[in-house]
């Protein structure tokens, strides 16, 4: 199973997805299953910074939390269980990106410095759709005394108090929303999907369940083809 943002399905060169957790099917798999023939993939070794990749080749293993590109066939591949897969596509400059946004790295700049690296290669902000996929919703997300003063900006269009005493419930949506709306892009989409509902990956679901979090992740891709 996979969803698609209906802006970004509009352009007929352009193929991406968000996919469910399926250990099954490998990611050069669903790639191919998204683009209707295999193509290379670039990945990179998620640690939730701010250091973003052009690729021109497929390559993996390299610390990143970012990926962009201007060359077509190549797609651009992140893992997340639970923070923000959020994909890029300038449909004027032909040029993509993908990046990780949980908490830490949104708040760090990973989707300023996605849209910077974006521009580099000949992108413009004024252009760039940007669609945020599944993503662990403000209900299932709940978060120390700490964050409110971490995240800063209005209490309430973030943060919820939480039952727990000091705690809160955060809105990570909301938090990525407004990155993207400061960054200026052109048009936004988030694809309100909760990873702690249904066939999706979630640390915080399988650590409720007293279970140990291993490797389980969603995949989310794209490419110009």
């Amino acid at each position: 199973m996979l969803v698609k943002c209906p802006y970004l399905s509009h352009f007929p060169t352009l193929k991406h997805a968000f996919f469910e957790y399926n250990p099954s099917i490998s990611d050069k798999q669903k790639v191919e299953h998204m683009a209707g023939h295999p193509l290379p993939l670039a990945t990179m070794k998620q640690v939730h910074g701010t250091n973003v990749l052009s690729v021109t080749e497929e390559t993996t293993g390299q610390e990143a939390d970012g990926l962009v590109t201007n060359v077509k066939g190549i797609s651009l591949g992140v893992v997340t269980a639970d923070c923000g897969p959020v994909l890029f596509y300038d449909p004027i400059a032909e040029v993509i990106g993908a990046c990780h946004a949980g908490w830490k790295g949104a708040k760090a700049g990973i989707i300023h410095a996605t849209l910077n690296a974006m521009e580099e290669i000949g992108g413009k902000r004024s252009q760039i759709y940007a669609s945020l996929g599944p993503t662990i919703q403000q209900k299932d997300y709940e978060v120390g005394p700490e964050f409110p003063d971490l995240i800063g900006g209005n209490y309430n269009k973030y943060f919820k108090p939480a039952k727990k005493k000091d705690h809160h419930y955060f809105c990570l949506p909301t938090y990525i929303h407004d990155l993207l709306l400061k960054e200026k892009v052109f048009e936004i989409f988030d694809i309100k999907v909760n990873t702690f509902k249904g066939p999706y990956a979630s640390r915080r679901r399988i650590v409720s369940q007293g279970k140990e979090y291993g490797k389980e992740n969603n995949f989310s891709a794209i490419a110009i083809v």
